[in-house]
């Protein structure tokens, strides 16, 4: 095959799992260890900011299967890399050797310095809280219990799902952000559709263009000081920052996050997958996509490479795939996003939030389009069918 007899991978994560999985079902008999540095067993994260954090789903269900045959090492951190000695270094300063090294140490959640998206910090007092792991989820989930107003710092994915999920357990719900809530990442009419929805359902969305910070009793302000919202609790939703620290000397080229090429290639016998990782985007920027399709479909790409084997399909070769539920909508997308234009109506009706969008691609370069489903059951294999049969040039109604 390769000539690999130890593939150690770093990080327990959906893309570490996936990674060490995708590596047995190509054949690969030798040894494979994964390290994480949580005390649980690899598991997925979507559920979390939903299903988990209102109760509906028990936390145990988010646990991913265990890979065969995998050595499996959890409460572990890896604290640099000695590529010269091809060995992960830990915190116990155990020298972890390799022959193959899979890189898929994930993202932590963003905490607010002064403003949204600026400095991370370790914190602000004890009035933030942020949501990214099963532990988080499940303190927040207490948390909502106890309080009657809560504020919530972002209005992307998460926020949104963390205001959906409040507000449907009783709670006054405030939702502030720097930007117009998912109008980069949905476009205005999906978008308009989300904040609709959560006016109804009696959520305040505002904007502050200047910024918004925390203070030390846990108010949102704007930067120059104005009350924006005072709550029971506040969550900082204001997205994720990668784990790279730990690869700081190792001369792994990092730029957003650990670089890698359309095959997950970062260098010899070294690959990377994941919310961890930054890829070329059309562009030429280098560009993270923190999603969960991301991590499963770059951890096969990244098994393959590492194996020396033509990867199946290659990053940004097919729509990604991303899915949200909040304010009662279900919306399922597959392909760029933010779509661009006006969609094609295929089925349903957006004024009564059940509809089968297609947008074209945005320009002549673009191999897809977007797909999205709202309210509408449809599976994630046709909507990315539906995406890839969206050039650019299709004609919209």
């Amino acid at each position: 095959m390769t000539g690999l007899e130890r593939i150690v991978v770093v990080g327990a994560s959906q893309a570490g799992c996936g990674a060490a999985s995708a590596l047995r079902g190509l054949g690969f008999d030798g040894e494979i260890t994964v390290i994480g540095d949580e005390p649980h067993r690899p598991y997925t994260r979507p559920p979390l900011s939903k299903g988990v954090l209102t109760g509906i789903e028990p936390e145990h269900s988010v646990f991913l299967p265990a890979p065969d045959d995998v050595r499996l090492r959890t409460g572990v951190t890896a604290v640099g890399l000695d590529r010269e000695k091809s060995a992960v270094e830990l915190a116990d300063g155990e020298h972890l050797p390799y022959d193959g090294l899979v890189i898929a140490t994930g993202a932590r959640a963003r905490r607010l310095g002064t403003a949204v998206g600026t400095a991370v910090g370790t914190g602000v007092g004890n009035g933030e809280t942020t949501l990214r792991g099963l532990d988080d989820a499940v303190g927040l989930r207490g948390r909502l219990a106890d309080s009657r107003d809560v504020a919530v710092a972002g209005a992307g994915f998460l926020g949104l799902e963390i205001a959906s999920a409040a507000v449907g357990l009783g709670k006054a719900v405030t939702v502030v952000d720097q930007f117009p809530a998912l109008l980069g990442r949905l476009g205005p009419l999906l978008a308009d559709l989300v904040l609709a929805a959560a006016a109804e359902h009696g959520v305040r969305v505002s904007v502050a263009p200047a910024g918004v910070r925390i203070d030390r009793s846990g108010r949102l302000l704007t930067t120059d000081g104005a009350l924006l919202a005072e709550a029971d609790l506040v969550v900082t939703a204001a997205g994720d920052v990668p784990n790279t620290e730990w690869l700081h000397g190792s001369g792994i080229r990092l730029d957003g996050g650990v670089v890698i090429d359309n095959a997950c290639r970062v260098a010899p016998n070294i690959v990377a997958a994941g919310d961890v990782v930054s890829a070329p985007g059309r562009d030429g920027r280098m560009t993270r996509s923190p999603h969960w399709w991301s991590a499963l479909s770059q951890a096969k790409i990244a098994a393959a490479t590492l194996l020396g084997r033509e990867p199946a399909d290659l990053v940004g070769g097919t729509p990604p795939f991303f899915w949200t539920e909040m304010f009662g909508l279900k919306i399922r997308m597959a392909g760029r996003l933010p779509p661009v234009g006006e969609p094609t109506v295929l089925d349903g009706s957006i004024a009564q939030r059940r509809a089968l969008l297609l947008w074209p691609g945005a320009g002549p370069g673009d191999a897809f389009g977007t797909a999205v489903s709202v309210n509408l059951p449809i599976s994630a294999p046709k909507l990315t069918r539906l995406a890839q049969r969206s050039p650019a040039h299709q004609r919209t109604l």
